[in-house]
C-alpha cells in the first residue's frame, strides 16, 4: 500500500468512524473553499435573526483547504420529495409558515452601504454559478451591472442576437432587465436539501456560502431554478414562503439560463474592490 493510500485508509477506516462516534455527534465539519465568508455569514445571521443556523466555532486550514467547525443541528433535510409529500398538510403548513418568517427576517436586514451593493456579507464578491462558473464574482454597484453579468457582458440587443432570440423574447429580456428591485439579504441556495426539520419544526437552515445582498427577486428565481424536476411538489410551495416574482423568474430561467463563461464575453466589473464593511470586522 502506497503512502497516500495508507493515509486515506486510516482516515476513512479509523478517524472518520471515531469522529462520528464521539465529537461528530455535536460538531459538523464542512470543507468550504470560501470558508471565511460562509462563517462570517452564519455569525451575521445568528446575531441578527431567530433563524436556526449553526454556531461557528472556527475556520481551520489544513493543507491549504479551509474547514468550518460548527455545531451539528438536529433534524433531517427535505431533499427527497417523498419526505415532503409524506407529511400531513397541517405539518407542511406550519413548516412553510416558519420558513416565510425566516425569509422575511432576512429581507428586513439593513444593507450596510448606501446605495446598497450586490455583494457578500463582507462586502466582497458573491458566489453564484448563475453569475460565474469560475468562482465568486463582483461586487456589483447596482442591479444594472448585475444584469450585465447575467448576459455575459453583452447589451440586451447583443445578447438577443447572440442567442438568436425572436423579437418577443428580446422585449421580455429588455423589460425584465430594466425593472429595479430593492436589494435584500438572500440565502441564494434555499432548496429543500438545505432545510432541516424535526416534526413540524424547522431546526436548521444551512449552506450559506452563496448568501449575500441581492435584488429582491433573486431568492425566488434561485429557489425555482434549483428544483430540476418540474413535477416536484416543492415547486408549488415556494411562493408560500418566498415573495413571488413570476415574470422575472420566467425570463431568467427560460431565456437567460446558466452563466456559461465559455460561451462568450464575461463581464469584468470595473467596481470589484472588497469594500470591507465595518459591520464585518467582528465576524471573521
Amino acid at each position: 500500500m502506497v503512502e497516500g493510500d495508507k493515509t486515506r485508509w486510516i482516515i476513512w477506516k479509523i478517524v472518520v468512524p471515531l469522529w462520528k462516534a464521539t465529537l461528530g455527534r455535536f460538531i459538523f465539519v464542512k470543507y468550504s473553499p470560501h470558508g471565511e465568508v460562509e462563517a462570517a455569514t452564519m455569525r451575521f445571521i445568528r446575531e441578527r435573526t431567530t433563524i436556526p443556523v449553526p454556531r461557528v466555532w472556527g475556520v481551520l486550514t489544513f493543507q491549504g483547504l479551509p474547514y468550518i467547525f460548527m455545531s451539528r443541528l438536529p433534524g433531517r433535510d427535505l431533499w427527497n420529495p417523498d419526505i415532503w409529500q409524506s407529511l400531513p398538510e397541517s405539518v407542511n403548513e406550519r413548516i412553510l409558515s416558519q420558513l416565510r418568517d425566516y425569509v422575511g427576517q432576512l429581507r428586513e436586514l439593513e444593507p450596510p452601504s448606501e446605495p446598497p451593493l450586490i455583494c457578500s456579507v463582507l462586502g466582497g464578491p458573491v458566489l453564484d454559478h448563475r453569475l460565474s462558473t469560475t468562482g465568486p464574482y463582483g461586487p456589483y454597484r447596482d442591479e444594472a451591472q448585475f444584469n450585465s453579468q447575467r448576459r455575459q457582458g453583452y447589451t440586451v440587443e447583443q445578447y438577443a442576437a447572440y442567442r438568436n432570440f425572436p423579437s418577443e423574447i428580446l422585449s421580455a429580456v429588455r423589460r425584465a432587465h430594466t425593472i429595479r428591485h430593492s436589494i435584500v439579504f438572500t440565502h441564494n441556495d434555499l432548496h429543500p436539501g438545505n432545510i432541516l426539520v424535526e416534526g413540524d419544526r424547522v431546526t436548521g437552515i444551512v449552506d450559506w456560502e452563496c448568501a449575500g445582498w441581492f435584488p429582491a427577486h433573486w431568492e425566488y428565481v434561485k429557489a425555482l431554478f434549483l428544483i430540476h424536476d418540474p413535477k416536484d411538489p416543492w415547486l408549488k410551495d415556494v411562493p408560500k414562503f418566498i415573495p413571488a416574482f413570476e415574470f422575472e423568474a420566467d425570463v431568467d430561467i427560460n431565456y437567460i439560463g446558466w452563466s456559461r463563461d465559455w460561451m462568450g464575453v464575461v463581464l469584468e466589473p470595473d467596481f470589484n474592490e472588497n469594500v470591507g464593511f465595518p459591520v464585518a470586522e467582528s465576524l471573521i
